[in-house]
């Protein structure tokens, strides 16, 4: 147990030293305004989560690339859905041009939900490989037509760029890990609330309920959708369960969800917040469900009989 609780107070010292020093240093929440004053910075990176033909046809943030949350994640043997191994991530984000001394800024069209989980995901990944200056572009794309920021419609040709990967392994937990440490922390769910009372679930969740003990901060709180049919997010400034529970920036704080693109929207906004003493659980509830282990609240979907 030591050595657990040292790897998790540790994560702020580690997140720190990993920052190093960049020619443009990237604030976790990027305001449009500040993206437009410094779109022309050299080494300045800047990725799309959405798909080829609406970063194509609807026009895309001047040099930047595209991607989706699926290229960075497989379903592994026991049917959870994971992040691919870390050189092949780092390959990944080579190809798209990132270099080591690069300032990341993501951001999402907004077609649908999943290309904003697939950004804040893509946020932990780039810290989960030790490249902390990163931050996602506040509303998205959303938030940049707000604030008439240019829009490019040419496709530049990408060239491979020099990213390493320096992994800041305690970052992650397992779900054996967490299975043996839950009881000690505070563990906080992603899902809707209703998937935590019990009552609903996800189709590919095979089991009702939630992890014993563990706490409910829904990602989908941050959603919001715009009158012309674009999705973003707008979290708050410090996470409504961090206020309620009157938490210490410093404690330590363990995420899950059914997967892990919920657990890693908790992370980056907790981390904006001044949060930093994290990890996710990027298997969630998949893998946790697969082993059996144990849930509560698990028959509360079913009808009660008449008396």
């Amino acid at each position: 147990m030591d050595t657990i609780i040292y790897r998790l107070i540790t994560l702020s010292t580690l997140l720190l030293v990993s920052a190093g020093t960049f020619a443009v240093s990237i604030p976790p929440e990027v305001d449009p305004k500040w993206l437009i004053d410094n779109i022309r910075q050299p080494d300045l990176a800047i990725i799309e989560v959405s798909d080829e033909a609406s970063f194509t046809f609807d026009g895309h943030i001047p040099g930047g690339v595209v991607t989706s949350k699926s290229d960075w994640r497989y379903l592994d043997s026991d049917g959870a859905i994971v992040h691919l191994p870390l050189q092949q991530l780092a390959e990944k984000i080579r190809k798209l041009g990132v270099n080591e001394n690069d300032g990341i800024v993501l951001y999402y069209k907004g077609n649908n939900t999943d290309e904003i989980l697939g950004t804040y995901y893509l946020f932990w990944l780039f810290h989960l490989l030790g490249h902390t200056n990163v931050g996602v572009l506040d509303e998205g794309w959303h938030g940049w037509l707000k604030a008439s920021g240019p829009i490019e419609e040419e496709l530049n040709k990408t060239r491979v760029g020099n990213f390493i990967a320096h992994p800041l392994l305690a970052l992650e937990i397992s779900t054996t890990e967490l299975n043996k440490i839950r009881q000690y922390y505070l563990l906080v769910d992603g899902r809707p609330k209703s998937h935590f009372r019990g009552l609903t679930k996800f189709e590919a969740n095979p089991r009702y309920g939630h992890i014993p003990g563990s706490r409910n901060q829904p990602w989908q709180d941050y959603i919001r959708k715009t009158t012309d049919g674009y999705w973003y997010a707008r979290p708050p400034k410090v996470p409504r369960l961090l206020v309620q529970l009157k938490i210490d920036p410093q404690q330590p704080i363990l995420l899950t969800c059914l997967g892990g693109t919920g657990s890693a929207f908790n992370y980056a906004v907790f981390y904006a917040a001044g949060f930093h003493n994290l990890r996710v659980d990027d298997a969630g509830l998949r893998r946790w469900n697969i082993r059996h282990l144990p849930l509560e609240n698990t028959d509360r979907h079913k009808p009660r009989s008449a008396t």
